[in-house]
């Protein structure tokens, strides 16, 4: 006789721990940080933030990841323990779209940069799709004439859209 297996359980995230962990550490660190400047042990636990999402490989949100330094693990706040300005290196600035957000640590003097005056190119795969529509469309609109009758109609050939009655 075989053995009977206990039905598995797929309701939930799997790892959910490791997530709530890692959320508490961000929150912990997020409000030692607003409390005192510099606290090591804010700095401690953004380091094990990010050592429990990198061996659980955990995906991290981008709020979360841009908010974090990468060299020294402290966490980011505009006004109190980084400064943020807007470059535009692209021939003296009359670029609007190659706008960047430059964050630096006070810390370390770490600098993290995010393009923020474009919107990002879709993948390749979509973009050839849109342009084979697009050609599509382009070749159904030369086919059919501005009046709806069609220019390869053999019975109309020589004749003029103008001078053809109903």
């Amino acid at each position: 006789m075989s053995k009977v297996k206990p039905p598995k359980r797929t309701k939930g995230a799997p790892n959910k721990h490791l997530h709530a962990r890692t959320a508490f550490l961000y929150q912990a660190a997020t409000y030692l940080t607003l409390q005192t400047n510099r606290s090591r042990l804010a700095l401690e636990l953004g380091s094990d933030l990010q050592q429990v999402s990198r061996k659980a490989q955990l995906h991290v949100s981008k709020e979360v990841k841009r908010s974090i330094c990468k060299s020294c693990n402290s966490i980011l706040i505009p006004g109190r323990t980084a400064t943020q300005r807007i470059e535009n290196a692209s021939k003296g600035g009359r670029k609007p779209w190659a706008d960047v957000l430059v964050v630096q640590c006070d810390l370390c003097g770490g600098k993290k940069r995010f393009p923020i005056g474009a919107k990002r190119q879709g993948k390749k795969c979509d973009r050839e799709a849109l342009k084979k529509q697009a050609e599509k469309e382009r070749e159904s609109c030369l086919e059919t004439d501005v009046s709806g009758t069609s220019r390869s109609d053999p019975s109309l050939a020589g004749t003029d859209v103008g001078s053809v009655t109903a």
